[in-house]
């Protein structure tokens, strides 16, 4: 098949959804399927274009083999709900007028968010006769509404209306989770869509036996008792703002702190650890992903955060994933199905979500090396069966198959 990925997402930006689209990508064309990507110029999250490009023109390139497509956009750096609206209906109508790259293709493959993508996606079934697949990594608008960013009631209908729309013209919808399917099941415009395409990695990019204290000398980090990493996005759905409350008496203790990435916190939690001279927590901005195994590798224990709410039950973040395929045992201070894979596994340690004091308890339990050993392994061998990159394509396959299948048969009628 011929197929296009339509996301706003894509290396050389550095993030879990760019690594996962690339990844996937290259799985696709291993498969034998031919791939394009139409995207925008490389932004995320800063809002500042890469030196190289530019946000004005359309530029066609090739990436690790793949053919990309990027097209113009209303650049704006990632501060709240205005400015990634901006930049993501930019990137919307750019990407309904992309012609060539939608007749070419036999196939769409939609990653939202942004939810936006929703009426590209359904421009493109009406006008070009393309049938899509919408992937639902995080749950628009219901995120922006718990987290009360989006509050107004006129633009709560509109997203809803957006949602309606982008499910109705859909033929499948997939998201990352059983819990989330069963959400999504229950959609009007969604029941009988939904299917489960778990979060994966190659895992075969990663160390797990990798001595951490050999790959620490390598980044230049100080020995520890207990380092502690955290790689990812600094957002407003993470709440690292507790993981700093639970680590910030542990200094005596041996315990070492990085967090590794950027985002809406991470200027400020960064600005308010140094002002109180916390010199056991350290920030760090974010690496691009050929870098995230070896950083993992210097881990004695990978952290998972999620803030309350019965939206972040049902998410399978990708850092939980890596950290599970490095080798390590996982902390994870979050509710429902995150917490209940280390658990169900005995991969790691949890804790409620924004429970500074359970997740200092969680974190002083991973002082002793030998349990971290056993834990680590069990983390591994999960990864290995059940996260693997190879099988969530293979899934992802059978996926767009049943949806090209769809685009035939509609072809293959008499008119």
């Amino acid at each position: 098949m011929r197929v296009l990925i339509l996301s706003h997402y894509f290396p050389p930006e550095v993030g879990a959804p760019q690594t996962r689209l690339r990844e996937t990508a290259l799985g696709l064309q291993r498969l034998g399927h031919e791939v394009t990507v139409l995207t925008g110029p490389p932004h995320y999250p800063g809002g500042a274009v890469r030196s190289g490009y530019s946000p004005w023109r359309v530029r066609r390139e090739w990436l690790d083999g793949i053919r990309v497509v990027r097209v113009p956009v209303l650049v704006r750096p990632n501060r709240g709900l205005i400015d990634r609206s901006i930049d993501q209906l930019s990137f919307t109508a750019a990407a309904a007028m992309a012609h060539g790259a939608v007749r070419r293709a036999d196939v769409v493959l939609v990653e939202s968010p942004p939810l936006f993508l929703g009426l590209t996606a359904s421009l493109y079934r009406h006008v070009y006769g393309r049938d899509y697949l919408f992937h639902v990594a995080d749950p628009w608008p219901d995120y922006p509404i718990q987290m009360r960013a989006l509050r107004n009631h006129l633009l709560i209908r509109v997203a809803r209306w957006i949602e309606s729309v982008a499910y109705r013209n859909a033929t499948l919808v997939t998201t990352v989770s059983p819990g989330l399917v069963r959400r999504l099941d229950r959609h009007i415009d969604a029941n009988g869509k939904a299917r489960l395409l778990l979060n994966g990695v190659d895992v075969d990019r990663f160390e797990p036996d990798r001595d951490p204290v050999v790959a620490r000398a390598e980044l230049g980090w100080p020995d520890a008792a207990l380092t502690l990493v955290y790689v990812g996005s600094v957002g407003l759905a993470q709440g690292v703002d507790t993981l700093i409350a639970a680590v910030e008496p542990l200094a005596e203790s041996g315990v070492v702190l990085h967090i590794v990435g950027e985002g809406f916190d991470h200027d400020r939690l960064a600005r308010d650890v140094a002002e109180r001279d916390l010199r056991h927590i350290r920030f760090a901005g974010p690496v691009a992903s050929p870098a995230v195994p070896g950083v993992l590798a210097a881990a004695d224990a990978v952290l998972v955060m999620l803030r309350p709410g019965i939206l972040n039950w049902h998410s399978l973040p990708t850092k939980l994933v890596e950290g599970l395929a490095a080798g390590r045992p996982v902390i994870v201070s979050a509710d429902g199905d995150a917490a209940d894979i280390v658990n169900g596994a005995n991969a790691g340690v949890t804790a409620p979500a924004g429970d500074a004091d359970a997740l200092r308890a969680a974190i002083l339990s991973l002082l002793d090396p030998a349990l971290r050993v056993e834990m680590g392994a069990r983390a591994r061998s999960l990864a290995v069966e059940k996260y693997d990159r190879k099988r969530s394509v293979e899934v992802l396959n059978g996926y767009l198959e049943t949806v090209a299948a769809r685009r035939r048969g509609r072809s293959s009628r008499p008119s």
